[in-house]
């Protein structure tokens, strides 16, 4: 297929290379982590629409050759403390970053990665269809299901995620807001991640073993709706009606 073709490059030869040689430079000066943003989601995702398991091409799935490089460029060099940052699905992914068929990797432990994805969603755009269970949930589950090294993911929730980076630990928190559809300061916590340096995996149990929607592998999922007044700093439950704004005919 198209996307196993090693001359295909998603940054194109001279970027490419430009990538390799500062991944190893910041080795060399002593950085305490690489944080590498992308617009799409780098980790291996299958999904499966029915009629078996498949890898979407609009990601790095479509460039498995430009992966499989990166990936040997830092588990040779061992290159570890990796942070990738994506987005661009609509939706929320939080994995292990593995090499699959080539490096052993335990997904209860973590052993065996060399880094950490997290992908955010959006912030207005729509995602899954459907109300949260048992559309956006059924969904999740069978994601991480597919995708032994994905860890948690989430459809539903429109919203952002909050990085802290320290010489020692590196903590992700998830934020969803229980609706776009009108102006409001509420913003839902959804799940909470750490890495810790040198671990080259989340720390488990992942997320503290609970998050507030989508999927958990080996975690708990439950539907608080535990809202935050971003303006006040008061908490409540709130519910919302309309998560989007209805469309115009």
């Amino acid at each position: 297929m198209i996307r196993d073709d090693p001359s295909r490059t998603l940054m194109g030869s001279r970027q490419e290379k430009w990538f390799y040689r500062n991944l190893s430079k910041s080795k060399e000066r002593g950085a305490s982590w690489r944080l590498i943003g992308n617009q799409i989601i780098f980790s291996r995702i299958t999904e499966d629409w029915g009629d078996g398991e498949v890898l979407p091409g609009d990601n790095w799935n479509g460039y498995v050759a430009n992966r499989k490089r990166t990936l040997e460029h830092l588990y040779d060099n061992n290159i570890g403390n990796n942070i990738f940052l994506a987005g661009d699905s609509h939706q929320n992914w939080v994995s292990d970053l593995i090499w699959l068929g080539n490096k052993e990797y335990d997904n209860t432990t973590g052993s065996g990665s060399i880094g950490v994805e997290f992908a955010g969603t959006a912030v207005s755009s729509g995602g899954v269809d459907g109300p949260i269970e048992p559309d956006a949930g059924t969904a999740a589950r069978a994601r991480v299901q597919s995708n032994p090294e994905l860890m948690w993911q989430e459809g539903y929730y429109r919203g952002y995620f909050r990085l802290d980076v320290t010489p020692k630990k590196v903590s992700a928190q998830f934020y969803g807001s229980p609706s776009v559809a009108s102006r409001n300061a509420w913003d839902i916590p959804l799940a909470n991640f750490t890495v810790l340096s040198g671990e080259n995996h989340l720390q488990r149990p992942v997320a503290g073993g609970h998050a507030e929607s989508g999927a958990l592998r080996y975690g708990k999922v439950t539907h608080t709706n535990l809202t935050l007044d971003t303006e006040t700093g008061k908490w409540k439950n709130v519910g919302f009606d309309t998560m989007y704004l209805p469309n115009k005919p």
